[in-house]
């Protein structure tokens, strides 16, 4: 999983949605790739922003009883109701390093981090939403947790737009690690001691896809939001960054089954 989402993105806690809905083809099997740019925030938090390659697989076996994306992470859904579905899911968050932005400097490196947990879904032909439950292990200890809705529209027969509301919120322990400055951090750089209770961040995303044959389709992806909460009063965010988040990307993709 980590050999395909892009480092400058993992270091966010923005998701690219840089997959159209899912195919309703027939078969057991859905494979595509996609390939283009990430344009993404240094670090969660920063005000500088770093150009990347972007490499979006979407995997699904019997409509997604295990599935890989950088949409919805590497799971597999255990129950299913009409149009709910509940399972299991893995996503990695990669590392930060100290010289990835000169507001880091003396704050040390961040492990990459696993986070694994718990998701609820809904999905019908016009909407769909997403509810997830992660406990992190390696670079943080922290209890994560996502929210998301998606209005669908095809505004041709080629053209699909996804678009709606992100929440997101971080527990004590990911707030200290991404946001915290202890007593040797400060020493080091400069920046004042801070030990925030949590992390929240809201934001809106959207897709467009371009439906250019039956293989190829390109999709333009975004999304901006705030970073909120006591995270947001982090000497990396309100001194040397910015609350305010953002990402936007392209992607060339290539449906190799069905």
């Amino acid at each position: 999983m980590l050999a395909f989402e892009s480092p400058a993105r993992a270091q966010t806690d923005l998701t690219p949605q840089a997959m159209p809905p899912p195919s309703t083809a027939g078969g057991e099997w859905r494979v595509s790739v996609g390939a283009g740019a990430l344009l993404s925030p240094d670090y969660l938090g920063s005000d500088s922003h770093t150009l990347s390659p972007l490499l979006s697989p979407d995997i699904s076996w019997r409509q997604d009883t295990l599935f890989l994306s950088l949409r919805d992470g590497l799971g597999a859904t255990l129950l299913r109701h009409g149009p709910v579905s509940m399972g299991v899911v893995l996503r990695p968050r990669f590392g930060r390093d100290q010289d990835d932005n000169d507001a880091l400097r003396g704050m040390g490196d961040i492990r990459p981090a696993g986070e694994g947990g718990l998701f609820m879904r809904y999905a019908n032909p016009n909407w769909r939403g997403a509810l997830e439950l992660r406990q992190g292990f390696g670079g943080h200890s922290g209890l994560v947790a996502d929210a998301r809705l998606d209005r669908v529209l095809r505004l041709r027969p080629d053209l699909i737009l996804n678009a709606g509301p992100r929440l997101s919120w971080g527990s004590e322990d990911f707030a200290e690690t991404y946001f915290g400055v202890d007593a040797e951090q400060s020493r080091r750089s400069g920046h004042q001691r801070f030990a925030p209770q949590d992390y929240w961040f809201a934001g809106v995303a959207a897709s467009l896809t371009l439906q250019l044959d039956t293989r190829w389709s390109l999709t333009a992806f975004g999304e901006v939001g705030q970073i909120l909460g006591a995270a947001a009063d982090s000497p990396l965010v309100d001194g040397r960054g910015s609350a305010t988040q953002a990402l936007f990307g392209l992607t060339l993709n290539w449906q190799f089954l069905p």
